[in-house]
């Protein structure tokens, strides 16, 4: 029928049957119960840990039309016929962006909304998706990956390393086609395009106020929730910007 009765209280995302439901409440409170006994990775259900158990077998029983080419699962195989299609299905009406996974569409339209549904239960902050969240998880653990050999400062994902190791080289491997700046990273490459055009795509929830940059909108949202985040650590005065701690800690 199509009927969806099931609702999740943290999200308000509606499922059709209250097992979706209980599988869907894991991705916020980051349960996975299900381990797999190869490799002992941890799942939030059990039909992503037989699909991940055939990485182990080798078994890979959905096959493409078009080429032959065979995948794990279903999805695999769907997302891959599109390549032969040339489909890419979701379109952000904000930026125009285009993906072929409804789950990378989901998490990017977040960055626009400032939704993060994934909380950390340690500290109560919250992420647009559940991999920067057991990203996040590893601070409190202590968890530290990866190391840079310049400093020696420890990173969580080898990705974060890369990133800051262009401090050392001064690599800027972005840059801007309309003025010639070049920037780190890809994300900063793109909210200076917007300078550019003119566009304000972080709106506010509250006031509808706009902005160019995704941090603009956090900060702007502070004064809505009254959280001061940026705290001096001489006298505990809190601010909403991390600019005013900066100026106040000027009179110490």
């Amino acid at each position: 029928t199509g009927e969806k009765p099931f609702t999740c209280n943290e999200c308000g995302k509606f499922f059709s049957c209250t097992s979706w439901l209980n599988v869907h409440l894991r991705s916020h409170t980051g349960e996975k119960p299900f381990t797999c006994s190869e490799c002992g990775k941890f799942f939030s259900c059990m039909s992503r840990l037989k699909v991940h158990f055939r990485g182990h077998t080798g078994e890979k029983p959905s096959a493409c039309t078009e080429c032959e080419k065979c995948f794990s699962s279903i999805s695999q195989r769907n997302i891959h016929i599109r390549s032969h299609t040339g489909d890419k299905s979701y379109t952000c009406t904000v930026c125009g962006k285009i993906f072929t996974r409804i789950s990378q569409f989901n998490v990017h339209v977040r960055s626009h909304t400032g939704e993060k549904p994934f909380k950390c239960t340690e500290c109560g902050k919250s992420f647009i998706c559940n991999s920067q969240l057991n990203l996040h998880l590893r601070f409190h653990t202590g968890e530290k990956l990866t190391t840079c050999s310049e400093c020696g400062k420890c990173f969580t994902h080898t990705s974060h390393l890369n990133v800051h190791f262009r401090v050392h080289t001064g690599e800027k491997p972005f840059t801007c086609t309309e003025c010639g700046k070049c920037l780190t990273r890809q994300y900063q490459l793109t909210e200076h395009s917007y300078l550019h055009k003119g566009e304000k795509p972080y709106t506010c929830t509250e006031c509808g106020k706009c902005f160019t940059r995704r941090y603009h909108l956090t900060e702007h949202s502070y004064l809505h929730t009254g959280e001061k985040p940026f705290t001096c650590t001489e006298c505990g005065k809190g601010f909403t910007r991390r600019s005013h701690l900066k100026a106040h800690s000027h009179t110490h």
